[in-house]
């Protein structure tokens, strides 16, 4: 006889997830509770007894639901953004901005519920006519990273139930307080709650059996390429995938370049959000003859850069958002010195920080050998590697030679070197005198190689094509 499961049984006590400060590790910040494996299946079952009626629903309901969603978060936006910063690290400006593109997703998810449109195809036969429907899954599993709690969770929900689709929402563990008020103001908006569904939680046997589960269409994720593979071992036979993982990007800087603002905008992408984005720039390649000037240029910016409390008026940057991202930088960083490299410029401590937070300072850094991590990987981090390179050939070399291609970018005054490279670089994403940060609410957004799996990408109108199925329909008439 197999004894009771005590996560399953209704007088088991629930196991409580806690969210702390990054800048103040003492200090929690929410407490949720934790789904465990049976619960989280029972979510999957509840959207799935839900997707006949939300699918069959007007596009005009489901587009007022959404409205009524960016709506909640608009009035919301204040606490919202303050919660941002408490549980993830950043800066309270770049919560807020986040925010408000959140709001933007849900606004635009709006208009694509009655933008699910077919075609029709001229006859081939006598008295028939043909078309084609595009159709919603059913149960879409959406997982979330930590980084942009809000704005990539709505990235993934709102197209999804804009085409007739239920929701599993799967926020992080760390920012578990944000992805129930973001789920809170989808429901307060007319998001019907077992139509947008929230399993919180760490447990991978919970994550499996909601990633599993044999009601699931499609699971949706963006974070690291570790996570990623252990949940792609999770997911059914009969559900598609769309994974956004990890990116190793560089910027090129040409000789000709505006050098200031090269430099602007390479810190920009390097240090911006503490650098854990996954289209932060890791590596800058320079041109040689510009190279000992441009990093001068860099460190000068590195070095006016203070990392402090979101909160602070006086912070540049946050902490990193765990203890993990901050031991794995630094050891990074101190692996990387020892190695042989140069720290040219390098920020500062916030005065009166808590010196328990999780601070990783900017870092601008030189001389890094070649084959040493901090060249040959992701860093998710605020510390930024210079490179000398010859030219933008054996630059666009390297570029795509990695395995992860999200994101390039080119600095450069001359058009015809731009437009070279941009139809070269082998990367879902190209920038032209830009930071590598920063994307829009209605381009596709997806990387090339490592960085993406699935064929999928996200964003704006193509949001729909991962969302939905096509039905060919023949009709004699």
């Amino acid at each position: 006889m197999t004894a009771p499961d005590p996560a399953a049984s209704p007088t088991a006590t629930p196991a409580v997830l806690r969210s702390t400060d990054p800048a103040s590790p003492g200090e929690t910040v929410t407490e949720v509770a934790a789904a465990s494996p049976a619960q989280a299946a029972e979510s999957v079952r509840t959207a799935h007894r839900a997707f006949e009626g939300w699918a069959a629903a007007p596009a005009g309901r489901r587009a007022e639901a959404l409205h009524g969603a960016a709506a909640e978060l608009a009035a919301d936006a204040a606490g919202l953004a303050l919660l941002i910063c408490r549980e993830e690290g950043k800066t309270l400006g770049s919560a807020r901005g986040e925010v408000a593109k959140t709001v933007e997703q849900f606004r635009l998810a709006a208009q694509l519920a009655y933008l699910v449109e077919g075609a029709t195809y001229p006859g081939e036969s006598p008295g028939v006519a043909a078309w084609t429907l595009r159709v919603p899954l059913g149960v879409v599993v959406a997982v979330t990273p930590w980084n942009f709690p809000v704005s990539l969770a709505a990235r993934k929900i709102a197209p999804a139930l804009a085409a007739g689709n239920t929701v599993v929402f799967k926020p992080s563990p760390v920012t578990p307080g944000v992805g129930a008020r973001l789920a809170a103001a989808c429901h307060r908006g007319g998001v019907p709650e077992e139509v947008l569904r929230v399993v919180q939680g760490e447990d991978p046997a919970a994550m499996a059996a909601l990633a599993g589960a044999p009601e699931v269409r499609a699971v949706t994720f963006t974070g690291s390429d570790r996570v990623g593979a252990a949940l792609r071992s999770t997911v059914g036979p009969s559900a598609r995938v769309q994974f956004e993982l990890g990116g190793h990007n560089a910027a090129l800087v040409c000789a000709d370049a505006d050098l200031p603002r090269a430099a602007a905008e390479v810190a920009a992408g390097a240090f911006g959000l503490t650098g854990q984005v996954c289209t932060a720039t890791d590596r800058v390649l320079v041109e040689r003859p510009v190279a000992a000037e441009f990093t001068a240029l860099l460190a000068e910016r590195a070095a006016k850069l203070t990392a402090g409390r979101g909160d602070d008026p006086g912070a540049d940057i946050g902490p990193a958002a765990t203890a993990g991202q901050r031991t794995r930088l630094t050891g990074l960083l101190d692996s990387a010195v020892a190695a042989g490299a140069v720290v040219a410029g390098r920020g500062s401590l916030a005065p009166g920080a808590d010196p328990a937070g999780h601070w990783v300072l900017p870092a601008v850094l030189t001389g890094v050998p070649a084959d040493h991590p901090v060249n040959t990987g992701e860093l998710f981090g605020p510390l930024l590697s210079v490179v000398p390179v010859e030219g933008p050939e054996e630059a666009l070399a390297a570029i795509n030679a990695d395995p992860h291609r999200l994101v390039t970018a080119i600095h450069t005054r001359d058009l015809g070197t731009a437009h070279r490279f941009l139809r070269a670089a082998r990367c879902g994403v190209v920038k032209v005198n830009e930071r590598t940060t920063g994307n829009g609410v209605a381009p596709p957004f997806g990387g090339w190689g490592a960085s993406s799996s699935g064929a999928f990408p996200e964003g704006g109108r193509t949001a729909l094509e991962f969302v939905t199925d096509t039905k060919t329909v023949y009709c004699a008439y």
